[in-house]
């Protein structure tokens, strides 16, 4: 399973209409896969709901394994578009040099983060969420691709907020941002019931990464602090 079938193209001289088609496939297995996992779906179901024929699906994706990489890819890619329209991602991998600067950089990144598995259209995230409860060949490039540049991004804005923390500390404060961020999407419904809602206001996203942020600066203080407290005893 390689990065490359994932990335397939359509076949040179392709119309309008078959880039049209293979968008179509792209969003309608998002969904099917989204609702029956993948070993649930199948390429005719996909292919019915693009409003396509199966050999077309067939002729742009070669298989179900492949049509899979490549919703999961749109997702990366969408992610990744998202947090350089909201300057979440330092220019060059320049880093902010002052303390505001990065606590601001990490509110701007918490925030494009929860708006987009917030108001996910496509179904992706419950795709992600299927993934990780029933783990599949697609896991690793869902690490790859997605897991792994987000951890390195929050560990590094943890170590240059508080560059006298342990590896291990670094390690626990990222974790602990993803697992902030993603309860908004995993736990949606049983927390809208108890918000007496049926969906997210406008500016959740927003309010909620700035409460994220304060919450998160506010531990990696206190554990700083605790770390200064051990080498002075």
């Amino acid at each position: 399973m390689s990065r490359a079938i994932s990335q397939r193209s359509p076949a040179p001289g392709s119309g309008a209409a078959e880039v049209a088609t293979r968008s179509r496939l792209v969003e309608a297995a998002a969904a099917v896969f989204a609702e029956r996992g993948y070993r649930g779906a199948t390429m005719r179901e996909i292919a019915d709901r693009a409003n396509a024929n199966l050999a077309a699906a067939h002729y742009h994706f070669g298989s179900k394994q492949a049509l899979y990489l490549e919703v999961t890819r749109s997702y990366f890619e969408l992610l990744e578009r998202r947090l350089a329209e909201e300057g979440a991602d330092p220019p060059g991998e320049v880093w902010p040099t002052t303390r505001s600067s990065l606590v601001a950089l990490l509110e701007r990144r918490v925030s494009a983060m929860i708006d987009l598995i917030v108001g996910d259209p496509g179904g992706h995230v419950l795709l992600m969420q299927r993934e990780l409860c029933d783990p599949g060949e697609a896991l690793p490039e869902i690490v790859r691709r997605f897991a792994d540049p987000q951890r390195r991004a929050f560990e590094t804005l943890v170590s240059r907020l508080e560059p006298s923390l342990s590896r291990s500390e670094i390690e626990r404060c990222a974790w602990s941002i993803v697992g902030q961020i993603w309860f908004y999407a995993t736990h949606r419904p049983a927390l809208l019931l108890l918000l007496g809602r049926d969906r997210y206001p406008k500016g959740f996203a927003r309010s909620v990464a700035a409460h994220v942020t304060r919450f998160t600066v506010g531990g990696i203080t206190a554990i700083a602090a605790v770390r200064a407290g051990r080498k002075q005893r």
